[in-house]
């Protein structure tokens, strides 16, 4: 009788059991779990976020309306040199320090000229003066000011420096030698920074009757833009990009150019603006020409290439997005009232310093002591 009372109770337990076990299948929970290829598990890439205006920083009217801005020397700190209006006249380089209120003389550096270049790390400037024989270029420590000749050039045979340009890692200085007397036989010299070396290379896709406009050096220093006018197509601004062959430099690739800026996103890739206002990226590797963002009239990349700051036709709005691949994300206004004719990130990626022309209202009309620019400071979270 026990065994039989034992029997029946296990029957019981087990009939209970199902019961349960099907109840619960009625109402389903489930759970997906995603196994990446590195066996990492991460929270939200904070990069995908929106950007956020964190505080507006307006900076003295003196920055804006007198002094020549360079760009940042820090991640808080901007310079701008003072009296400096023509190549014949030196002036005083003065640095603007968060709460940006009032600036000061950077010690140790003396007078420069108006053709001074801020190093996209803020760590120098390069300065080039002219006398009646020679361009003179020298490259000047912010933080002990010293200095140190990159070259001296003879311009008795009319022979002229200009658009010395730094590439965006800081590590090379490329400025063009324009020679009108030999046939047109312009020169583009590259520094080497760390080596201090420069190298010298001639410029054969340049035809007589083509006017350069700008260089721009890749961060291997072995690949340069150029913004010329081209004679043979009626005065056309176009952009060429070379590459450093020898003693040379060959040019590989060229297309009408619609505006004035460009960016190196990588050794291989670089952006510019067509002549129809989009904003595109060409991959010399492949050849592959991309549109990445239209109706733009310029734009500055941060310098790690993940955020671009830009402003697009009939808008006085400049926005900032997040750049993933050949896309723009996040396209978010940021300010509004200016017309930016400089615009440069700091060298942590977080705050954008805009200078530009003030765009009022047409309901509103300007006090005569209103200053003609603006040069104020956004900071994102």
């Amino acid at each position: 009788m026990g065994n039989k009372y034992k029997y029946f109770v296990m029957l019981l337990v087990v009939s209970l059991v199902v019961l349960l076990l099907s109840g619960c299948s009625s109402e389903p929970k489930t759970e997906t779990v995603v196994i990446t290829d590195s066996n990492e598990v991460s929270s939200a890439d904070q990069s995908s976020q929106p950007f956020q205006v964190q505080k507006i920083y307006r900076l003295p009217d003196r920055f804006a309306n007198t002094g020549q801005l360079l760009g940042w020397s820090s991640a808080d700190a901007v310079i701008a040199s003072f009296g400096a209006m023509t190549i014949l006249k030196r002036g005083t380089l003065e640095r603007l320090t968060y709460p940006y209120e009032q600036s000061k003389a950077i010690p140790g550096i003396g007078n420069v000229t108006s053709n001074t270049i801020l190093s996209p790390d803020g760590k120098y400037i390069c300065e080039f003066s002219r006398s009646s024989s020679e361009t003179t270029l020298k490259l000047i420590s912010l933080q002990d000011g010293k200095e140190k000749e990159i070259d001296r050039i003879s311009t008795k045979n009319d022979s002229y420096v200009q658009y010395v340009s730094w590439s965006a890692n800081s590590s090379y200085i490329g400025y063009l030698v324009e020679n009108p007397v030999d046939n047109g036989a312009d020169s583009l010299y590259i520094y080497d920074i760390g080596a201090q070396t420069s190298g010298k290379y001639q410029l054969k896709g340049i035809l007589k009757g083509d006017t350069l406009l700008s260089v721009n050096i890749a961060n291997d220093g072995r690949s340069v833009l150029l913004q010329l006018f081209r004679a043979k197509q009626g005065q056309k601004k176009v952009l060429t990009m070379g590459k450093v062959s020898g003693k040379n430099i060959e040019f590989q690739y060229e297309r009408q150019f619609g505006g004035d800026s460009v960016a190196w996103m990588n050794n291989d890739q670089f952006v510019f603006l067509g002549t129809d206002s989009s904003l595109y990226e060409y991959d010399q590797r492949n050849g592959e020409l991309s549109v990445i963002l239209e109706k733009v009239l310029d734009f500055e990349f941060s310098p790690d290439r993940k955020n671009i700051a830009y402003t697009v036709y009939d808008q006085n709005v400049t926005y900032v997005g997040k750049v993933q691949g050949r896309n723009i994300m996040y396209n978010e206004p940021v300010y509004r009232g200016i017309l930016p004719t400089h615009m440069y990130w700091n060298p942590n990626n977080k705050s954008v310093l805009l200078q530009g022309q003030k765009q009022l209202d047409s309901s509103q009309t300007a006090p005569t002591d209103s200053p003609s620019k603006e040069s104020l400071i956004i900071e994102l979270k």
